[in-house]
């Protein structure tokens, strides 16, 4: 399974989306009552698209995951997992926090890793790293990359307080690949320390599943082939 989708719960899609989409030079894909979407391109042909679903009264009291972005100067993935590395808050069109990394801006932003708080940086890091394929490249702090080396980061700090009941207002959302099956999803999901949810939206082509610190995310069913 790889990584699809980065979900903003938004009380205002095509706003918040326009901002992200201005801001790293995304595609706009959907703009629609349902919510708003818009497409990064990543190196390998590879691709991270931003959702923006409308949700009322999305839960920002304590964010537990932040967008980590720096300076279009070179590779991607060179600030984010650099303990001494300077990071900027910023806030987005709805409020939400992410991080920029210090230096002279060149050619705009890009992003570098999605930086996500848990109980025990070492076991979320192994679970994402069994569940997604991806490779541990840093300690300090826990880092996964995908094996190809390029494309945004997945980097995991120790929370300053235990995982709330309310939903994360930020999400990530893998897909299957083709032949991989949500019941086989589930089974990798337990066997790892994670547990699914019940949504009771009733029958929907994903299930939502939490890491073993209780962050959400959804896994989607494969794309269908041509």
């Amino acid at each position: 399974m790889y990584w699809e989708n980065m979900v903003f719960d938004s009380e205002t899609p095509k706003e918040h989306g326009k901002f992200w989409e201005e801001l790293l030079h995304c595609q706009m894909l959907t703009d629609n009552e349902g919510g708003y979407e818009t497409r990064l391109h990543l190196p390998e042909q590879r691709y991270l698209d931003f959702c923006f679903p409308m949700v009322q009264d999305p839960d920002r009291t304590i964010q537990r995951a932040h967008l980590i972005l720096a300076p279009s100067a070179g590779p991607l993935g060179g600030c984010g997992n650099d303990p001494g590395q300077a990071l900027e808050s910023r806030r987005d069109s709805a409020g939400n926090e992410y991080l920029l990394c210090a230096g002279e801006e060149r050619k705009g932003l890009e992003l570098v890793a999605l930086q996500l708080a848990c109980s025990d940086p070492l076991r979320d890091a192994t679970f994402w790293s069994k569940l997604m394929g991806w490779d541990i490249v840093n300690q300090i702090p826990m880092t996964l990359a995908h094996p190809s080396g390029l494309g945004p980061q997945l980097i995991f700090v120790p929370e300053e307080s235990p995982k709330t009941s309310r939903k994360n207002a930020l999400h990530l959302d893998l897909r299957l690949e083709a032949g991989e099956s949500l019941d086989e999803a589930l089974a990798t999901v337990r066997s790892l320390g994670g547990e699914e949810l019940d949504q009771q939206w009733g029958t929907l082509p994903w299930k939502v599943f939490t890491d073993p610190s209780g962050n959400e995310f959804c896994i989607l069913e494969p794309l269908p082939t041509a």
